[in-house]
């Protein structure tokens, strides 16, 4: 591809320094449709489509992703889904977000094309709150998913006792938002570390931003430190196309943080290739 061709929401005009190995995996993106409704309370985003990804993952050279439904749509998954059955079984899983109590037989189609795990985004709170994790977590187990949880260290902290206890994997979005200082010391560090350690728990390194939008190179001290921890349990991703960020990030600079945080070239093979086949069930 031109390499000065402009993609929407990345400021990335070139490939990453880093050597990408194949299979790669980007854990974590979304699409938007200025069409589809908002549910109120959702942050509305311009049209960021599948083929927009598709550019920045060749760019990028990753080859593979995970959809992530986010917020923004509530319950209703179409469109993710859509862009799923697109990309296809090879290329695309899902995580999508459903009340514990969702159809079984809305579980099955949704397994069949790629659906993996579901969501609670407990910041925004839209549509799912803290009641819903430990439902949602035996809703999960049934059905082979993992529970995807995007908390505040916070959060984290509170629902201790039912994370801990959670009977499927539970994936930690975005450092899990731990504090960039002494996270040792906050209680959510323990419980993600419980989790990891116990091969029941995973953290996605993507969106450094949201814990320091003007330094997102400031999470290196605590991507270091996960990495170094468990580097069998942490996964990549873009977050593209960046509805948290303040300023549209270079996502190769932010993949070229990777370098840093796990200098180790097989550390960083687990992280992009090795750890997402076996979360998502990448052949």
């Amino acid at each position: 591809m031109d390499h000065a061709e402009k993609i929407l929401f990345t400021a990335a005009t070139a490939p990453p320094r880093l050597a990408v190995p194949p299979g790669a995996v980007d854990c974590h993106h979304h699409v938007y449709d200025v069409a589809a409704p908002v549910v109120p309370g959702g942050r509305e985003h311009g049209s960021a489509t599948l083929e927009d990804h598709a550019r920045l993952l060749a760019r990028l050279g990753v080859q593979r992703q995970v959809l992530v439904q986010p917020s923004s749509y509530g319950l209703d998954n179409s469109l993710h889904l859509a862009a799923l059955r697109e990309a296809g079984p090879d290329r695309a899983r899902m995580v999508a977000v459903v009340r514990p109590d969702f159809e079984p037989a809305a579980a099955r189609e949704m397994a069949a094309a790629g659906v993996v795990g579901a969501r609670a985004n407990l910041v925004q709170g839209i549509p799912l709150g803290l009641a819903d994790v430990a439902p949602l977590a035996r809703r999960m187990a049934d059905l082979g998913w993992h529970m995807q949880v995007f908390a505040s260290a916070g959060q984290i902290a509170e629902l201790a006792p039912v994370l801990r206890a959670a009977p499927c994997p539970v994936v930690f979005d975005h450092f899990a938002q731990l504090p960039l200082v002494d996270w040792a010391a906050h209680p959510a560090w323990g419980v993600v570390m419980d989790l990891v350690q116990a091969g029941r728990g995973w953290v996605k390194l993507s969106s450094p931003y949201s814990l320091d939008q003007a330094r997102p190179q400031a999470v290196a001290p605590l991507a270091r430190a996960l990495a170094a921890a468990a580097p069998e349990r942490m996964v990549w991703g873009t977050n593209w196309p960046h509805p948290n960020a303040t300023t549209i990030p270079d996502d190769s600079a932010l993949l070229d943080l990777l370098a840093d945080w796990a200098p180790d070239a097989a550390q960083r093979r687990a992280i992009l290739v090795d750890n997402p086949a076996r979360l998502y069930g990448f052949a």
